[in-house]
């Protein structure tokens, strides 16, 4: 009775992993499969999963776009320069926090962290766009860069204070000792101790501002668009535009699964890491 009861839950458990795994990558499927598709197929009743001839038209059309290189040249370079400046301050940030755990107003600086992070986005980019259109700086990528980094700074600063704490404090000593200053420390001992949380966090964060729309739709302008932004000009009033609009979403999907493939043991590391406390 005890191993029916085993195997039954064994089967439930299967179960559920399985729609949920089906359900999740079938919009993916259906984006990359309707990218290859002809007009006609796509909107095709029933459905054509497997049975259509495909087709490179979609990708090509993209291609002879100039705009589309540029847009994609423009995505990555507002993800790396995002991440990078998150990291840099954020890591500062999050390592003052570890070595100082009971400085005056540390409760109100956590709770504003907060609350910046959890606030819509849409409240806070009314005033910016008013301040960034009065002193002339829409449409900037380096103004884009630097708004996402402060929207991004409260997440990277919460995730990266345990994994500074949890680095033995011993090991500064030995530094100071050996006649380190406080900047060699952190640079030598503290930050390749904390790199494998650092990865955790580059890779989050690259995910956040890759996929990020409201900052650049808002903020941007034709110079500055980004691949979110060109993936939603394809729906208008009249008329989708499925085909390239799937192409162009499966080129953005490209990035970020190559990169989940090659760091996702150092991920689950860093997250491991991070979760253990002294």
């Amino acid at each position: 009775m005890m191993y029916i009861k085993k195997r039954l839950a064994r089967i439930f458990v299967y179960s559920v992993l399985t729609i949920t795994l089906f359900t999740s990558l079938f919009p993916i499927f259906w984006t990359i499969s309707t990218s290859f598709k002809k007009r006609v197929d796509t909107f095709a009743l029933p459905p054509k999963f497997f049975n259509f001839s495909p087709t490179m038209d979609n990708y090509k059309k993209l291609f002879s776009d100039p705009t589309f290189v540029k847009v994609y040249l423009n995505t990555i370079l507002f993800t790396l320069g995002a991440a990078f400046l998150s990291i840099c301050i954020g890591s500062l940030a999050a390592y003052a926090l570890a070595r100082n755990p009971r400085f005056r107003g540390k409760a109100t600086f956590e709770i504003l962290l907060i609350l910046l992070r959890a606030m819509p986005g849409v409240v806070l980019i009314v005033p910016l766009y008013d301040l960034c259109s009065k002193l002339h700086l829409l449409g900037e990528l380096p103004v884009l860069i630097t708004i996402i980094t402060v929207f991004n700074l409260p997440f990277t600063i919460w995730m990266l204070t345990p994994f500074f704490a949890a680095i033995p404090i011993e090991l500064e000593e030995a530094g100071m000792v050996d006649g380190l200053s406080t900047w060699q420390i952190f640079r030598q001992i503290v930050m390749p101790l904390a790199l494998p949380g650092i990865s955790a966090a580059a890779i989050f964060l690259s995910l956040l501002t890759w996929n990020e729309f409201l900052v650049p739709v808002i903020l941007g302008d034709q110079s500055t668009q980004t691949l979110p932004v060109l993936i939603s000009g394809f729906i208008s009033a009249r008329t989708l535009d499925w085909g390239p609009m799937a192409a162009a979403s499966s080129l953005a999907i490209i990035p970020i699964a190559v990169l989940t493939v090659f760091v996702q043991r150092k991920l689950v590391v860093g997250l491991s890491l991070g979760a253990l406390k002294e």
